[in-house]
């Protein structure tokens, strides 16, 4: 008689097929030999077919090694994971890795990993969540980053100045689904009460498509992922940053809300907030007319012909 799927085990197949249905291209690859992914494949199949028919999950004769692979997190960084045979009860291990990272940022990156990994609740996946957590923080770092080298260069001419950097930040969520009334009220409200502007699709999938300052986003995102979903990802996140000049009469001073003048996606509109959309063609539309098209194109990933 064949034993039946644990539950750690159901719970890895469940969350490696939502992230292989999520991830498209590249951007999910498997770190194996042949006869590795090939099983993981096969396994993955074989656990859907059986959700689809309802059947009891059976474990197969054949030994399934851990888990491996990695998921791009920009265009040069990974996210390596290895979830091993008790995973979701006991930690995966994940490291970051990059051609491009310097010996202090991959520590960076990896200490902020392993914190959280320890925060994680215990028997519950956490990959996805940790992907999002580590996209945002690449994101965000980077641009310090860059901000503070090339401030460093500027120090000795804006002594008589107090520079503010004003961080604005562009965002696309794709959803597996957006159905719900109570989702698509919540999507509104809440960009209406941070600030943000932008557009979304109901339907399959969801698209929300969102802009305003950094941490209003931040916020945004994260109340969005509270919500209950079977699969939401941020396919993409553009960050702009402009400086602001105090008591110096040699530079322009930003007014308060002056920053809302450089939102793309704000298109005229005076009042926050998010636009519902019909479809897919008017929101490549959209896009085109505020020059983000190749945002949308590419994030959906769809190529132009």
């Amino acid at each position: 008689m064949p034993l039946l799927l644990t539950e750690t085990k159901k719970s890895q197949y469940e969350e490696l097929s939502l992230l292989t249905a999520m991830f498209v291209d590249d951007e999910f690859q498997w770190l194996g030999n042949e006869e590795q992914v090939e099983l993981w494949k096969l396994t993955l199949v074989t656990f859907a077919v059986d959700q689809e028919n309802q059947e009891m999950h059976t474990l197969t004769n054949k030994e399934i090694p851990g888990f491996r692979f990695r998921i791009l997190l920009n265009e040069e960084s990974w996210l390596n994971v290895f979830l091993p045979e008790r995973y979701p009860e006991i930690n995966p291990e994940c490291y970051f890795s990059s051609d491009k990272a310097n010996r202090q940022f991959w520590t960076l990156v990896n200490e902020e990993i392993e914190t959280n990994l320890k925060e994680r609740k215990k028997g519950e996946c956490c990959i996805f969540d940790l992907y999002q957590h580590i996209k945002s923080f690449l994101q965000f770092n980077l641009n310090f980053n860059n901000d503070l080298d090339n401030n460093n260069d500027n120090d000795n001419n804006d002594k008589n100045s107090v520079k503010k950097i004003i961080l604005i930040c562009r965002i696309l969520i794709w959803t597996h689904h957006l159905l719900s009334l109570e989702k698509r009220k919540n999507i509104c409200q809440w960009a209406e009460e941070l600030e943000i502007w932008g557009y979304s699709k109901p339907g399959y999938p969801g698209i929300i498509i969102a802009e305003g300052l950094y941490d209003n986003v931040q916020e945004y995102v994260s109340r969005l992922k509270n919500l209950r979903w079977q699969a939401i990802t941020v396919r993409s996140e553009e960050t702009e940053t402009f400086e602001n000049y105090d008591d110096d009469d040699n530079n322009v001073s930003l007014k308060k809300d002056d920053y809302k003048e450089y939102l793309k996606l704000k298109l005229g509109c005076n009042n926050p907030g998010i636009s519902e959309m019909k479809n897919m063609s008017e929101i490549s539309s959209r896009m085109k007319e505020v020059g983000l098209e190749q945002m949308f194109l590419s994030s959906m990933k769809i190529h132009k012909k």
